[in-house]
């Protein structure tokens, strides 16, 4: 990509900030991690090297201003999917396939996303699991899920579970061992097992 001057000025102040958060990510998928860095996007986006750090002090802290809007994705991803539905389980279900698929859709964007940021975490960042805890709280009232643990509590051992599965697939650690199934069934055969039988109306 052309270096010139007349490339470099199509940049406005704050479209550069965001250009160069698209770019990153782009980037991120392309090349891994491992091929990132801000000399290799400011080529990419035909701004001088120094351009970067205009916006931000180093490739960290581009990266996690990436993962803050990875997590606004998932956040969007999760209650689109608990909207789809009234009842609490069938709520958590999808929300489990919702939280796999985005994994797996995303992969080098799910990797930075869960990681210690340069200036500590963001109300943005936990969004996505207040939107797990009130599902699950509801599931609880519902007799969905064991009621006897605080809703926060099995909220994070709920995402604890479905994290570690999202890893283990984008490892290939479940192909690997034949034991794959799609994203849905995964999630759904997962999330299950917390889930409590639904009571007969005769007993």
């Amino acid at each position: 990509m052309s270096t010139s001057s007349g490339s470099r000025a199509s940049y406005h102040h704050g479209s550069l900030r965001q250009a160069l958060v698209d770019g990153a990510h782009q980037l991120l998928v392309e090349s891994g991690e491992a091929g990132f860095s801000l000399n290799n996007l400011a080529r990419r986006l035909g701004v001088s090297t120094a351009a970067p750090y205009r916006h931000f002090a180093d490739r960290d802290a581009l990266l996690a201003t990436v993962a803050e809007q990875g997590y606004a994705k998932l956040d969007t991803a999760l209650r689109t999917a608990a909207g789809g539905s009234v009842e609490p389980a069938e709520q958590l279900l999808q929300m489990g396939v919702a939280y796999l698929s985005f994994a797996t859709a995303n992969p080098a964007l799910f990797g930075i996303m869960f990681r210690p940021r340069p200036d500590g975490e963001n109300e943005a960042d936990t969004a996505p699991f207040e939107v797990l805890v009130d599902v699950v709280g509801s599931a609880q009232l519902a007799g969905c899920l064991r009621g006897d643990v605080p809703p926060r509590i099995l909220a994070r051992t709920i995402w604890a579970t479905v994290h570690g599965l999202s890893s283990i697939v984008l490892a290939g650690g479940l192909a690997t061992l034949k034991l794959d199934d799609t994203p849905q069934q995964l999630a759904m055969d997962t999330l299950r097992t917390f889930l409590r039988e639904e009571p007969r109306p005769d007993r």
